[in-house]
């Protein structure tokens, strides 16, 4: 438990790190001038925003809790199943808080800490972690899908808008977009296919400074095989491609309010920098994507919307206020404010037992593995 808010505490402190690293290449004073001229009156919106793509998101989480057999409920209590015709509940209120609450844990390095979601799920409705912590692993993929779909889209009806800039390495910026495309088909397939999928496995097992999580990759996709099955993919693509853009919509108020002139051409560009900032962050090794995401969305908006270097420094540091910190501060707010609730004493309880249960699963999935080959 300890390790998961550390992990998270230095996550948020490398991320703090990053956004105001911005400083030290700024005139402070310039900075400050270009904040006190943002129109007040746009982060009424902005933030609305905001709101609504916390509920799209979390709508994904309530859509596969139905799929692990836990079901939300307006009425009614949280509470583990009573019988095999009767699965556990979880009431709609705590399962807001619980997500909620979880916002932080994204900062820490590999997210690992969003492990605490499942824990904590767990000792609200006895629902198996192997079972859960899938979840999380599906979110994150429904988050990739819905960026690629969105970056992939303005850069084929838009390209003058995107490609134009000659500071740009334009054929950088199709290689990564290609590949990351390339990369999640080539997952999205082999999530459908079990054959593909275990073969896949297989050879990651025969590669030496991989072999070691071999069991562990194939605990995951056993797992998570129906959350990442295709009708469930669609449905929720559609609440991720919501989410992220009504952040885009979020970033375009921003860049009007630093005094961008509004046009198609301009959203075009918001939409786009927002998208690819996220690839960046996800592929960089640094907690919550902190360095990459700042960086990528400093240099093209000087490159391609041709900011000023003081309306860049505004525009990364409101930027991250919205699409970041918002959230983390919220999540602390909540956490805090039902602390009992999200970790009562049982739970504290099981997290040793948890641990030596997910050791042993992973331990017999791997023996498992081995009489398979044997045979």
């Amino acid at each position: 438990m300890r390790k998961y808010i550390r992990q998270t505490a230095l996550g948020i402190a490398i991320a703090l790190l990053a956004t105001f690293s911005i400083l030290f290449f700024i005139n402070i004073n310039d900075l400050l001038a270009q904040l006190a001229q943002f129109q007040l009156w746009l982060l009424l919106p902005i933030v609305g925003l905001k709101l609504i793509n916390w509920i799209l998101r979390y709508l994904e989480w309530h859509y596969f809790l139905h799929i692990i057999n836990v079901h939300p409920v307006l009425r009614g209590e949280t509470r583990p199943p009573s019988s095999e015709h009767q699965p556990a509940t979880i009431r709609v209120q705590d399962s807001f808080i619980l997500w909620m609450a979880s916002l932080p844990f994204a900062l820490s390095p590999g997210k690992i800490a969003e492990v605490l979601k499942a824990l904590i799920l767990k000792n609200m409705t006895q629902t198996p972690m192997a079972r859960s912590t899938p979840i999380i692993f599906a979110e994150r993929l429904i988050d990739g899908i819905a960026v690629v779909i969105i970056v992939g889209a303005v850069a084929a009806l838009m390209p003058n808008a995107i490609f134009s800039a000659e500071v740009l390495d334009t054929n950088d910026i199709r290689t990564v977009i290609i590949a990351i495309t390339a990369f999640m088909i080539g997952l999205i397939t082999a999530a459908q296919f079990k054959p593909i999928a275990y073969f896949l496995i297989d050879a990651i097992g025969r590669v030496p400074l991989l072999s070691r999580f071999q069991a562990e990759i194939r605990t995951l996709y056993d797992s998570s095989n129906e959350l990442t099955k295709l009708r469930h993919l669609l449905n929720t693509t559609l609440f991720g491609l919501g989410a992220y853009f009504s952040d885009c919509i979020g970033f375009y108020l921003i860049l009007l309010g630093l005094g961008e002139s509004p046009s198609a051409t301009l959203f075009a560009q918001a939409t786009f920098i927002l998208g690819f900032s996220v690839i960046i962050s996800a592929i960089s090794a640094m907690p919550g994507g902190a360095g990459g995401r700042e960086v990528t969305i400093a240099v093209m908006l000087s490159s391609i919307v041709g900011m000023s270097k003081d309306a860049v420094g505004a525009g990364v540091l409101l930027i991250g206020i919205f699409q970041i910190w918002l959230g983390v501060v919220v999540g602390i707010l909540i956490g805090l404010a039902f602390y009992r609730r999200l970790f009562p004493p049982t739970l504290f309880q099981n997290i040793g037992q948890t641990a030596k249960l997910v050791a042993r699963d992973h331990s017999f999935s791997a023996s498992q593995h081995i009489q398979s080959e044997q045979v």
